[in-house]
């Protein structure tokens, strides 16, 4: 075995979620970010050979810009301290082709891992993006690449991986089937530390970097992974994050459930922490109002208020019999458009969203397009007249929606009823903003009009980003 001149150090962290505005809360979503900041910044302290980033950067598959941004600027000082970020897909963050991490490993800030071993000294790394659930029986191991020498073989995945959780892999047959060996499983995933031996193999999961739900009551962490001559070991470090606290309350006398609740919060430092009150007992007949119990807890200072009823059903209120009914999901969405009375714009939006020939990524660029091309053949000067084409959309959209019933249009009606009636029913919608007038004259679509190009001319200077500041 290659005998190491010094010890190399890694950081091995995963499941950061950018971007994730938890509880709809801005100063969450910096929670998020900050977390990951920590651990940049503890490796750039430790001077750490490398850090992986076992998945789920973002949150989401469209973060914003300013969560790229900001992202970019911590990577960025990765770089600056010399320190290689080596990186796989997760399942939040990954796209249908080109991945975020593409674009950051273009721009010189992250090593992407995949089935070509990535060298540090004699170690060799490698990764495999989250595979959904139907393409795991398909993957094909004979696809990855001996390394000509190495003293260890280090594999990255965002997966649920048995034995440590109900997986949908096993770790035994990930190692078995590999063309190497593989001394260590780096994972994500799971939010929750783990580490264990699979044969002669170190499998582990590094846990979330924020606490992603109320459930998740441990302390956020990273690894660190040592390798040297006498080995590889694997050591945990805490991260600090704000505090989630539950205070737990107990109806005895209904009468007094709020003061009860207040004082429960007047005897816990809740100050700029994310809080639940926890309601117990036996009595689900006591209504309770969550909102008050949410100002209550704002007006303490919480950052985040939320409520848990947790109250026992009663024997008598289990012997009621519930009757359920099951509905057409299709039918479901028809009859909900139906009664949403959208706009010609807004039905085709809801085609356009629900077409499933469109991918995800091309819905925007679609309906922009589409749309465009029906506003420019509206003359919002003169009454609403639809041409053909409009009309056949119309119809179209009408027929799928059952709008047509809506209508009260006998088969007997004439085309030009019919018409007629589909036109008032698309003014409406149009001009809904001026459903108090009885009556729309042309003079008012003129002011109307007038008034619309106004405000698209005002534009407002966008937010000027120095893409220079990032590196």
């Amino acid at each position: 075995m290659y005998m190491m001149d010094r010890e190399i150090k890694i950081i091995h962290t995963g499941d950061t979620h950018i971007g994730y505005r938890q509880y709809h809360s801005d100063v969450r979503r910096q929670d998020f970010l900050q977390a990951f900041s920590t651990v940049i910044n503890d490796a750039i302290k430790m001077k750490v050979d490398a850090v992986v980033h076992a998945g789920d950067l973002f949150d989401s598959r469209t973060p914003s810009l300013e969560d790229i941004l900001d992202t970019m600027k911590l990577f960025s000082r990765l770089k600056q301290a010399d320190i290689p970020l080596l990186a796989i897909v997760g399942n939040h963050e990954s796209k249908q082709n080109t991945q975020w991490l593409d674009l950051f490993e273009s721009m010189g800030l992250v090593i992407r891992l995949g089935t070509v071993p990535y060298m540090l000294k004699d170690i060799a790394f490698y990764g495999i993006d989250n595979v959904p659930r139907s393409k795991i029986p398909l993957f094909d191991f004979s696809v990855f690449k001996k390394p000509l020498e190495s003293s260890y073989n280090i594999l990255v995945m965002h997966q649920l991986m048995s034995p440590i959780t109900t997986g949908e892999w096993d770790c035994a047959s990930v190692i078995a089937a590999m063309p190497f060996h593989v001394d260590v499983m780096l994972l994500g995933d799971y939010h929750k530390y783990e580490k264990i031996t699979v044969g002669d193999t170190w499998v582990t999961y590094c846990g979330s970097t924020e606490r992603n739900s109320l459930a998740e009551e441990e302390n956020r962490s990273y690894n660190i992974i040592t390798i040297s001559d006498k080995g590889i070991d694997i050591s945990r470090r805490t991260i600090p994050t704000r505090e989630f606290l539950i205070i737990p309350v107990t109806i005895k006398d209904p009468s007094k459930i709020y003061e009860d609740i207040l004082s429960a919060i007047k005897e816990q430092d809740v100050k700029d922490k994310v809080v639940f009150v926890e309601i117990n007992g036996d009595d689900v007949n006591v209504p309770i109002s969550h909102a008050e119990i949410e100002e209550m807890l704002l007006s303490h200072n919480v950052l985040v208020p939320g409520v848990r009823d947790l109250r026992k059903v009663t024997q008598e209120g289990l012997e009621h019999s519930v009757s359920i009914s099951f509905y057409d999901p299709d039918e479901a969405i028809k009859k909900e458009i139906k009664r949403m009375n959208l706009s010609i714009g807004g039905l085709l939006i809801d085609e356009i969203v629900r077409d499933l020939a469109i991918s995800k990524t091309k819905v925007s660029d679609e309906s922009e397009k589409q749309l465009g091309a029906l506003l420019e053949k509206i003359d919002f000067s003169q009454p609403l007249l639809l041409n053909e084409e409009t009309k056949e959309k119309i119809s179209h959209t009408l027929h799928d929606t059952e709008n047509e019933s809506s209508l009260n249009l006998s088969p007997d009606s004439n085309v030009e009823e019919r018409e007629k009636s589909m036109m008032n029913v698309s003014e409406t919608n149009l001009f809904e903003s001026e459903k108090e007038n009885k009556q729309i004259n042309i003079k008012k679509q003129d002011e109307n009009y007038d008034e619309k190009k106004r405000c698209l001319s005002a534009h407002t200077k966008p937010k000027q980003y120095n893409l220079g500041d990032y590196f």
